[in-house]
C-alpha cells in the first residue's frame, strides 16, 4: 500500500519537473520560428493537461464541471502539433527547399 502512496506522489512532482525543464528551453530558444520553441511549447500544453488529469484526481484541483478539461487540453497539444509540422512540410515546399526524406528518393 505504501508503495502506491509513494509512486503517486511522485508523478506530480515528476510532471513539474517535466513542465520546468520545457519551459527554460522554450526561454532559452528565443525564436518562435524555431523548431525547438514550438515542441517546448506543444509539450508545455501537453504537461499540462497531464498535470490537471492528476491533479484533477488527487482532487488537488476541483474541476468536476470540467471534466473533459484534460482532454481538451491534449487535443488542442494534437491540433497544434499538426499545424506545426504542416505549415514546415508546406512552406519548406513552398520555398523548393527538400526534405530529409527527398534526399533518399
Amino acid at each position: 500500500m505504501t508503495e502506491i502512496f509513494i509512486l503517486g506522489n511522485v508523478t506530480p512532482v515528476l510532471l513539474l519537473v517535466a513542465l520546468g525543464i520545457f519551459v527554460f528551453l522554450a526561454i532559452q530558444s528565443k525564436n518562435v520560428k524555431s523548431f525547438q520553441f514550438q515542441i517546448a511549447v506543444i509539450l508545455i500544453i501537453w504537461i499540462a493537461g497531464e498535470i490537471v488529469d492528476v491533479f484533477g484526481k488527487m482532487d488537488i484541483l476541483k474541476i468536476s464541471n470540467f471534466e473533459p478539461l484534460p482532454s481538451i487540453i491534449h487535443m488542442i497539444a494534437m491540433i497544434l502539433i499538426g499545424v506545426v509540422f504542416w505549415a514546415r512540410f508546406y512552406y519548406s515546399k513552398r520555398r523548393g527547399r527538400t526534405l530529409s526524406e527527398d534526399l533518399y528518393e
